[in-house]
């Protein structure tokens, strides 16, 4: 289901191909396809975009990825990129539809859509393709109603009026502060993931359960 290889060694077993920022990410949508699907029904292979680069990182990616394809003998039948909005969606958006584009490869014309187009392209922006934040930002809101998330609401508020914080990305701060009240703690979100902190089945994650469906090419979930 996953691939975490270098350029040079990237090997292709699927026809359908979920492009990712990086081992984070990769680690988060193995445990959430595991998790809604069951092993590995959508025959989806994850790709590590080898980290932040932002559109040239999925630009190169692309262009190893089809060559990979060709020299397996696969015939890509659907690409999706996911990444961070960050502060900007917009620009977020428009960043990995000109990497698609510049890739002569046809984008989606909105958001968690498919190009018609052999391969087909879909671009899901988090964590909706309208506002601002991040993989941890699905993360927070899928553990709002815990007892530990007001926790660590009142840490992060403590540190806010006691001008004790640096930190310029609130959720990413909610969800370290939030994984270190876990038995086994760890320091990041896909890892966590794996070990089921994250509620996959609360709504914050309905859309991402949406774009996958799909991906697969059966009907999407109510």
């Amino acid at each position: 289901m996953t691939a975490k290889q270098g350029y040079g060694s990237l090997r292709i077993r699927s026809e359908r191909l979920l492009l990712v920022e990086g081992p984070d990410d990769l680690n988060l949508f193995e445990a959430l396809i595991r998790h809604r699907f069951g092993g590995d029904p959508l025959d989806v292979q994850v790709i590590d975009a080898g980290g932040a680069g932002g559109a040239s990182a999925f630009k190169a990616r692309i262009g190893a990825i089809r060559l990979a394809a060709s020299q397996a003998g696969k015939n890509l039948r659907t690409l999706c990129i996911v990444r961070d909005a960050d502060l900007d969606p917009a620009g977020a958006w428009r960043s990995v539809r000109g990497a698609v584009a510049s890739s002569n490869l046809q984008p989606p014309d909105r958001h968690a859509a498919f190009s018609d187009a052999s391969p087909s392209v879909g671009i899901f922006i988090m964590p909706d393709g309208v506002s601002k934040g991040t993989l941890e930002t699905l993360c927070r809101r899928s553990v709002m109603e815990k007892p530990a998330a007001d926790c660590v609401e009142r840490y992060l508020t403590c540190l806010d009026e006691h001008d004790a914080t640096s930190s310029r990305n609130r959720d990413k701060s909610f969800a370290h502060a939030y994984l270190a009240s876990r038995r086994d703690p760890v320091a990041r979100v896909g890892e966590a993931a794996q070990q089921g902190v994250w509620d996959f089945d609360h709504p914050a994650f309905a859309a991402l359960d949406r774009f996958l469906y799909s991906l697969s090419g059966t009907a999407s979930i109510s």
